[in-house]
């Protein structure tokens, strides 16, 4: 998914850069996400969604507030038992998506952007 020109996407989790192995079984993941769309979307509020595999659609595990061009920190418990990879996206809560998912659905907003997943590996 692209962020449009002048932005800038980088995630970690526990240090490693997204698209790499967490050595994980369970326990605490800690984040860090650094967005930034530029000026037009300076102080933009925006939600970050941490997904993991589910039944119908990817189960969103928490849900962290945050604004476009601030870096982003938090911890989420994760346990390879509920799934092999994590995954974040990053979403405008003031538009809907055009395509949503089950009714309800955290996800129901526009996604402006995503990381590549992480994969756990005990």
């Amino acid at each position: 998914m692209s962020i449009g020109p002048a932005s800038r996407r980088h995630a970690t989790a526990n240090g490693v850069q997204m698209g790499g192995v967490l050595p994980l079984a369970s326990g605490d993941v800690s984040f860090a996400v650094d967005l930034d769309r530029g000026a037009d979307w300076a102080g933009k509020p925006l939600d970050i969604q941490v997904l993991h595999p589910g039944t119908d659609a990817p189960e969103v595990v928490d849900v962290i507030g945050t604004t476009s061009g601030a870096t982003a920190t938090f911890t989420v418990p994760l346990d390879v038992e509920d799934g092999a990879w994590v995954v974040l996206r990053v979403s405008d809560p003031s538009q809907p998506n055009g395509q949503p998912g089950p009714e309800g659905h955290p996800c129901n907003d526009l996604g402006v952007a995503c990381t590549s997943p992480w994969w756990l590996e005990p």
